[in-house]
Formats: C-alpha cells, structure tokens, sequence
C-alpha cells in the first residue's frame, strides 16, 4: 500500500512532536521538517530498489563446490538415549 505525500508527511510531523515531549505553536516547524525530509526519500538513492552484481568465486569456494570434492564425514556423537545406559 503506498501512503500519499500529505499523509507521510502528516505521520512525520506528529512523531517529531511526540519526540519533542508536545511543545505547544511547533506545528509548522515540524509540518516543514517532515516536508524537507520527504523531499529528501524522494530524491535520494535510498529510495530506490538495490541491484546486486555478482562477485566472480573465489578460488576456495570453486574447490569446495566441485562434484568429485569429498565430503569429511561427521563424527559419532552419542545420544541421549544411549548415554543414559
């Protein structure tokens, strides 16, 4: 669901008063700074979908995900079960 600018910026400006404990006449510094910081999500970078690019492997991990590579195998552990006999 997206939020309309007016009701982003109307969400803001009410937590910045709350942060400031409910001072009385901050209603239009708070309505502008919750203005000025949805203009900057708009415009910034952060706003927008990441991209990955993929790393070229390391030579370690190529090793470990050949077919023929063997796996160590786990060592024995005793069971509860078995350890209370």
């Amino acid at each position: 669901m997206q939020v309309s600018e007016h009701e982003w910026i109307s969400k803001r400006a009410y937590t910045l008063w709350e942060k400031e404990g409910h001072p009385h006449g901050r209603d239009a510094q708070h309505w502008e700074q919750a203005r000025h910081e949805f203009s900057l999500l708009k415009t910034s970078e952060a706003t927008k979908p990441a991209t990955r690019k993929k790393a070229a492997p390391k030579a370690a991990d190529a090793d470990a995900a050949a077919p023929d590579a063997e796996v160590p195998a786990k060592p024995k552990t005793r069971t509860r079960k078995a350890a209370a006999k």
